[in-house]
């Protein structure tokens, strides 16, 4: 018994000195994109999180770590910089390694900045990773596309929640994932008229009970 309670009371210090200052390196997780763009793809990626917007969590959260007696902690990026900013960098990374062009949008409107190029838009509805006795990333996503005119040429979902056994490889899958929608690889590479198409309704985010342990009955004032 004593053995056992030892056992416990090590495991819950070892969450607890891992929580603190925890961060999750998103910036390079450089997805792979269906074809080559056609065009200069300028990219804003939107953070649309509740708990961002109403100012309970910063801009640069992606999730908690839970240590002794289920109390979170906050994990934030490694950069130091805004999930939307990380998470552009890894698309423009991604679409050059296709061989394509890429830059940041100079603001988030909602049409590309001139002829010869395309804008592509990320919204985030979630991202948030959680950790105890297990690792789940839950995430709500969504890609547009626009041409110069403001026409939307492409919307598409992406949406789960899974175990993570490393961030980058996980992130990578979902942006992959989200870039290789058949209408958005159809819009990027210059095969789809234009068309203004409606955009893509998000569900709600739905964290996933396995593998994750969490004692009934406690949350965290996000989900």
């Amino acid at each position: 018994m004593l053995s056992r309670f030892l056992l416990i009371s090590l495991a819950a210090a070892c969450l607890t000195g891992c929580a603190l200052g925890s961060k999750v390196d998103y910036s390079q997780i450089y997805p792979q994109v269906g074809a080559k763009p056609a065009k200069l793809i300028e990219v804003a990626v939107v953070d649309e999180r509740a708990y961002v917007l109403n100012g309970s969590k910063t801009a640069n959260y992606v999730g908690l770590i839970r240590g002794s007696y289920y109390i979170p902690y906050d994990v934030k990026t490694r950069s130091g910089e805004s999930l939307a900013q990380d998470l552009q960098q890894s698309i423009i990374g991604g679409i050059k390694q296709a061989g394509g062009m890429a830059e940041p949008a100079a603001s988030p409107s909602a049409q590309a900045s001139s002829t010869g190029r395309q804008l592509l838009t990320v919204r985030i509805k979630e991202w948030k990773s959680e950790v105890f006795m297990g690792t789940v990333l839950t995430y709500v996503l969504a890609a547009d596309v626009y041409d110069e005119a403001g026409q939307r040429l492409a919307s598409s979902p992406v949406s789960g929640s899974e175990g993570v056994g490393d961030y980058t490889m996980t992130g990578k899958s979902i942006l992959t994932r989200l870039l290789a929608a058949e209408s958005v690889v159809s819009a990027l590479s210059g095969s789809v008229a234009a068309v203004d198409v409606p955009a893509a309704e998000l569900p709600a985010a739905q964290r996933a009970t396995l593998p994750l342990f969490a004692p009934r009955g406690v949350g965290d004032g996000v989900f």
